[in-house]
């Protein structure tokens, strides 16, 4: 295989000032193959977002991009590029999306637009959702008051209890029940048939099923008795199940950390690039 690549640094003082934020480009990568394989052609950008308001969060993401296009008129959007997580805000915040490669003619990115969110989780703007003894709390939504959002913690026994209670309700029954409680039947019962086989005796992993806006869903971890954070070996999805990996067997003295977006912890600030330089 042939692969050609190009690599270019470009600092550049092409800027989106909105909301007290800068945002300019601060480097594009681009990588061009003759492969079919998308892996060997892309054209990755970094943004930089600094000013005084972004001192006022912990994390940033990239909320969607709504407009990617070269001179040539070249739509650029990587719809297999879409779902961005949230990172951490050191001393300056980078974010790094991924485009299809423009056009060989082309000389400029005409148009680089969409949204950014800055988050601050905490207690106080209700984004962080601390919960004690939750081994105890299986098969109930763990997000308090009125949520987009529900998160449930599964185990092998409260989940095969969970179907044999509710799998011969009927569908008038189903309607007769709150509505968060009704989409959380509907979903669970079911939904994941041979989750827990006879055979899984992994007890270093914890399922957690969330369902309604998956999007305002940050993040999951465990802290011991001292506030330090648990790390994890890793983590999967499969449509509404989440699957967390850990070193050792979750110690039910560890308290339950839950991060959601809230109106009060995020700000989404959109952005508009024009006539960005390519390599």
């Amino acid at each position: 295989m042939n692969t050609k690549l190009l690599i270019t640094s470009l600092f550049l003082l092409l800027t989106s000032v909105t909301f007290s934020q800068k945002i300019s480009v601060s480097e594009i990568n681009e990588k061009r193959s003759t492969s079919d394989n998308s892996f060997y052609n892309e054209c990755e950008i970094e943004l930089k977002i600094s000013g005084d308001e972004v001192r006022k969060y912990k994390f940033v993401k990239i909320s969607k991009i709504t407009k990617a296009i070269d001179d040539q008129g070249v739509d650029l959007i990587n719809d297999d590029r879409t779902d961005f997580d949230y990172l951490k805000i050191d001393q300056t915040a980078k974010i790094k999306l991924e485009t299809k490669i423009p056009s060989r003619k082309a000389k400029t990115i005409k148009e680089l637009s969409g949204e950014i969110s800055l988050y601050n989780p905490n207690v106080a703007n209700g984004s962080e959702i601390k919960i004690a003894n939750y081994q105890n709390k299986t098969n109930v939504n763990l997000v308090p008051g009125k949520s987009d959002i529900q998160i449930v913690y599964l185990t092998k026994d409260s989940y095969a209890k969970y179907v044999q209670e509710n799998k011969n309700k009927k569908a008038e029954e189903l309607k007769k029940l709150p509505e968060a409680a009704r989409q959380l039947a509907e979903g669970l019962v079911g939904a994941f048939d041979g989750l827990f086989s006879s055979d899984d005796n992994d007890t270093n992993k914890v399922y957690y099923y969330v369902n309604g806006d998956k999007a305002k869903f940050v993040d999951l971890f465990f802290e011991d008795a001292t506030g330090k954070k648990i790390e994890r070996n890793g983590s999967m999805r499969s449509n509404n199940l989440f699957t967390y990996y850990f070193e050792e067997k979750p110690n039910p003295n560890w308290k339950l950390v839950l991060n959601i977006e809230t109106d009060k912890s995020t700000k989404k600030v959109p952005f508009k690039l024009t006539d960005v330089e390519l390599p």
